[in-house]
């Protein structure tokens, strides 16, 4: 291409070449910042944030990644799941929402919702929690796996629906209701997992200049999200109780109530509000 320009225009294709030649040699920006260097050690498991050394890669959602690690500087050392900030949405404002989850999280108290352990920040000024770790399955293939009767299935659901609605007395909804987030361990102790874009419903951390969680951000799961939710209107409680319905359908019947599948909000909107 460069040669066949060159016939046709010499000056322009000694520029191009020379404009290609150097973003050869540059390299990527992104994968020289600190950041990038951190996801790197993360990815080789050779990483230690804080007084904890990483194992292996559990999930990634849209806020970061998680993480199993152990802590190193206690015996005998204990895992925990341990959450860092995805490198792709890194951001002043998803660090201010990071720091939302670790202060909602740290007013939770209670068997069913994955305790929040620990919390800092790295040399590179990147925040981490260190959550309990949860060794179980999500509440629906548990279920399945388990053959739990419908009788089983509800005593189950009832007592997530407690987890819930102890959130829901400390004035915090978690709006991402999902098997995901649902883990029940192998002696059937079900855990309420990732309040990572919970919603405060009052308190210093809401104002109506800042309050980023309403839907007008539009974060939620579509298979569970509430028509207030998909419409962009104001969340209260009964967002999540109607993710709880979902969730309830799912595990009597095995299917969704409703098909989500077209590519657009609008379509997704319809969905979730006339179906």
């Amino acid at each position: 291409m460069v040669t066949e320009l060159h016939a046709e225009d010499q000056p322009l294709a000694e520029e191009l070449l020379s404009l290609l030649t150097a973003h050869a040699n540059t390299g990527s920006f992104l994968a020289q910042t600190p950041q990038a260097s951190i996801l790197r050690q993360l990815e080789s498991q050779s990483l230690c944030i804080g007084p904890y050394r990483v194992v292996r890669l559990l999930g990634k959602g849209g806020m970061g990644e998680v993480y199993e690690a152990v802590r190193t500087d206690e015996e005998p050392s204990n895992r925990v799941a341990l959450k860092v900030v995805r490198l792709a949405a890194y951001s002043p404002e998803l660090i201010r929402r990071f720091n939302l989850e670790r202060r909602t999280l740290g007013r939770l108290d209670h068997p069913n919702i994955a305790r929040l352990l620990d919390g800092g920040t790295t040399t590179e000024g990147m925040p981490y929690l260190a959550m309990e770790f949860v060794d179980g399955e999500r509440i629906d293939d548990f279920c399945n796996h388990q053959r739990y009767s419908i009788e089983q299935r509800l005593k189950l659901f009832l007592t997530v629906c407690a987890a819930v609605q102890y959130a829901h007395g400390r004035l915090i909804v978690h709006r991402d209701l999902k098997p995901n987030n649902i883990l029940v361990t192998p002696d059937g102790i079900p855990k309420l997992l990732d309040f990572g874009i919970a919603k405060l419903l009052v308190g210093e951390y809401e104002t109506p200049a800042t309050d980023v969680t309403r839907t007008r951000a539009n974060i939620f799961t579509p298979e569970f999200a509430s028509p207030e939710q998909a419409a962009g209107k104001e969340i209260t409680t009964a967002s999540d109780v109607y993710s709880l319905g979902v969730l309830l359908y799912v595990l009597l019947t095995g299917q969704r109530p409703y098909d989500v599948s077209g590519t657009n909000q609008q379509d997704i909107s319809a969905a979730i509000q006339e179906q």
